[in-house]
């Protein structure tokens, strides 16, 4: 019943993009007139690529970690199919990987590349189907245009002549401007990276209805920061990737909006926003990499500094926020409002089945406390002991979006080793059961039970059908119990921190919990598999 449900569901799917409206490259657009910016400064200081991210493009370039000796690309270098030429959209036939050809549209090489030649001619159609990606080559489009103005082209791209770049933005300014993703039931980061890049390019240029543009798009982007974060700042994706990457938008959001109107009404909220994600981003690393809550598709607007080979090390960028704001970061309203405890009336859990798993020995000194209550995680730490546990709202406002089945998921990283590791993403539409298998409750470090959840299809793969959000009940320097509902059946967990040594007891009303007597500690904390960014699967 499920497979039939499956099969008209992608025939309807098909015959919706079959007869819909089709990619319509603009022909005409504006001219554009550049201008006097301040941005450009920062930008040039702080993102130019140094001499160990330099790049070849005639040796080729990475894409996901794997190596491609094709620029203009149409294919999934993965499985090697090619999506040139395909009526269908690419997207729920677990074929191939659409996200790849995506990914090389951005263009994000030209942070790095110091030879090499482009021919936009070349550019297959699929580089003009997804609008967010089209944003984001349009702002590397505008970074390239800053390097050649400063008269150090690493790389040529239309002759690297300023009036048929301006021209080229030009075309995808019109392009996303008629393509937004403001649709749907839920709006999330692409439309946010697109508003991004749209202000970006009317801070750089002058052009017919610019005064007009720029304020329809400022009230556009309001209204996301009011869906998109919640009121402490953090991103409301359920993921700690996303977060970094909205994060850069932000980035880009006050520069732009800075050149343009130094007293917008958005610059403090854009701010706040900022330096909340730097807090929550900073005290989820170890090591310099940051811990993968949620989905990860490895997705970068500032790649001068990523390196394709140390996918999750992500210290550039809180090196980046500290030279945006220089010596007014510390600000302390900023953490204390992620420093509460929470005390509510907890139930008796003396008729509940209970299971106490092998104790962790934490920490040898003392550590801080951090309760990301909005975000919906809680952490425990010092400069190399961690300890975390996931509880709080499901992503995009219940639906799921990029968060994972991780509800009660702990992490652990002491003695310069992990414990217990979320385990990445894998991957996304190209392989559905491999994806579910990453979103699972089996691969995360939560609560061990014989949980039968339904099945779920292609189209359910960024829902979460079958778990609450998490609920807090009490949380504080040495104390945890909160609970969520797997397929509807409630858990319970309870932490207690005692002279570094962290105990863990699940509780359950009617299943037969099992208890860890590993917690991975010989797997360097991977549970069954780990993606060390998106598709690199150990």
């Amino acid at each position: 019943m499920n497979l039939f449900r499956t099969f008209l569901r992608r025939i309807k799917y098909n015959l919706t993009y079959l007869f819909g409206s089709r990619i319509n490259i603009p022909s005409e657009f504006r001219l554009f007139e550049r201008r006097k910016t301040n941005y450009e400064a920062f930008i040039n200081k702080h993102c130019r690529f140094t001499s160990q991210n330099k790049v070849n493009l005639n040796d080729g370039f990475k894409i996901f970690g794997k190596q491609s000796d094709e620029y203009e690309l149409s294919k999934d270098i993965f499985s090697n199919f090619n999506f040139a030429n395909k009526k269908l959209k690419p997207a729920y036939f677990n074929v191939a990987d659409v996200k790849v050809p995506y990914e090389a549209s951005r263009l994000q090489y030209l942070q790095k590349v110091n030879s090499g030649k482009i021919d936009v001619n070349k550019f297959p159609l699929i580089y003009w189907n997804s609008p967010m990606d089209v944003a984001i080559r349009n702002i590397n489009l505008i970074f390239h245009l800053l390097v050649i103005e400063d008269g150090s082209p690493g790389i040529e791209i239309l002759g690297n002549n300023k009036d048929l770049l301006s021209a080229f933005i030009s075309q995808h300014y019109e392009y996303i401007s008629d393509n937004l993703e403001d649709q749907g039931n839920v709006v999330g980061n692409h439309y946010l990276i697109e508003l991004t890049s749209l202000l970006l390019t009317i801070a750089t240029f002058s052009f017919s209805n610019h005064e007009e543009e720029f304020k329809f798009y400022s009230e556009e982007l309001q209204s996301e920061l009011d869906k998109q974060f919640y009121n402490d700042g953090t991103n409301f994706e359920g993921s700690s990737h996303y977060s970094a990457l909205v994060t850069e938008a932000m980035i880009l959001c006050k520069l732009a909006i800075e050149d343009i109107d130094k007293g917008s009404t958005l610059l403090p909220r854009i701010d706040e926003i900022i330096k909340s994600n730097r807090l929550i981003l900073s005290t989820l690393m170890n090591k310099g990499e940051l811990s993968q809550i949620g989905d990860n598709d490895s997705g970068r607007i500032f790649y001068f500094a990523y390196d394709e080979d140390k996918p999750l090390n992500m210290e550039w960028l809180i090196i980046l926020i500290d030279s945006l704001y220089e010596d007014s970061l510390e600000d302390n309203e900023v953490i204390e409002k992620f420093k509460d405890q929470i005390m509510l009336k907890a139930p008796s859990l003396n008729k509940y089945k209970k299971v106490t798993h092998k104790p962790i020995d934490v920490f040898s000194n003392d550590y801080e406390t951090y309760s990301f209550k909005e975000f919906g995680i809680y952490v425990w730490r010092n400069e190399n002991e961690y300890f975390s546990l996931r509880c709080g709202p499901i992503g995009q406002n219940g639906i799921g979006g990029h968060s994972h089945y991780d509800q009660l998921s702990i992490e652990c990283f002491t003695d310069n080793k992990w414990i217990a590791r979320d385990p990445g993403t894998g991957t996304y539409t190209d392989n559905i059961k491999l994806r579910n298998k990453f979103r699972s409750l089996e691969y995360h470090w939560g609560p061990k039970a014989d949980i039968k959840f339904p099945y779920q299809d292609e189209f359910d793969c960024f829902r979460l059908n079958y778990m609450s959000d998490g609920k807090v009940l009490t949380y504080d320097k040495n104390n945890f119990l909160g609970y969520a509902d797997f397929n509807g059946e409630r858990i319970y967990r309870k932490i207690q921190i005692k002279n570094g040594t962290v105990t863990i007891e699940d509780f359950s009303k009617h299943l037969d919990l099992k208890e860890y007597i590993s917690w991975g500690e010989e797997n360097n904390g991977i549970k069954v598999q780990f993606s060390e960014g998106y598709k690199r699967i150990s």
